[in-house]
């Protein structure tokens, strides 16, 4: 897996692990708003052959998704993938969203990164056990279809390198191409989460 970076090689790489779509123009416009701060942004697809998604076509994607590469595959590439700009950066961040979230998690427990941002992930519930090596942001919506995220928040609530936050909307809220989407309550997470990391201009 290649991805080339935007960026000036700063001595800080974030990596945007994406939904079940690809690295749609979601992902992208992520990547543009990261290239303010002074980082190098990568954008590596996970999916075979880097196949992108339209929202029209969720069902498939999600189906195609959990055929390959799967949360845990995913996990393990992303993990693989930030290791190996261990040598060229002093510190190396992800920020996932939805299955990138869950994925971002799971990799944050192993050490393979220096902090994280989840944006809804919401397989995060299944994987409770796992224990961030690293500060870790979990940012919920309130209003998930099968689980309760306020519970969840509450479960992970004075866990060690884990920061909560549960926002009035629904899974999707910081994407512009959601019908989701509510740019208010997006501005304020993507604020959070950008001095959670400590990325400045």
């Amino acid at each position: 897996m290649t991805s080339q970076p935007l960026g000036d090689h700063h001595d800080t790489a974030v990596v945007v692990a994406h939904e079940i779509y690809g690295v749609n123009d979601h992902i992208a416009g992520v990547a543009k708003l990261l290239h303010r701060y002074r980082c190098d942004v990568f954008t590596p697809s996970f999916l075979p052959s880097g196949v992108v998604y339209s929202r029209d076509d969720e069902p498939r994607a999600y189906r195609e998704f959990m055929r390959a590469p799967g949360v845990l595959n995913m996990s393990d590439t992303l993990v693989q993938f930030t290791e190996g700009l261990r040598g060229r950066y002093r510190r190396v961040l992800c920020i996932g969203f939805s299955v990138g979230a869950t994925s971002a998690w799971l990799a944050s427990s192993t050490g393979a990164v220096d902090g994280a941002v989840c944006f809804y992930g919401s397989r995060i519930r299944d994987h409770l056990d796992a224990q961030p090596a690293a500060p870790c942001l979990v940012v919920f919506a309130e209003q998930e279809t099968g689980f309760s995220a306020p519970a969840v928040a509450e479960r992970l609530a004075g866990r060690r390198n884990v920061v909560t936050e549960v926002y009035p909307c629904s899974h999707g809220f910081c994407d512009p191409g959601s019908p989701h989407y509510s740019a208010e309550h997006g501005h304020q997470a993507w604020h959070s989460a950008t001095r959670f990391l400590g990325l400045s201009r």
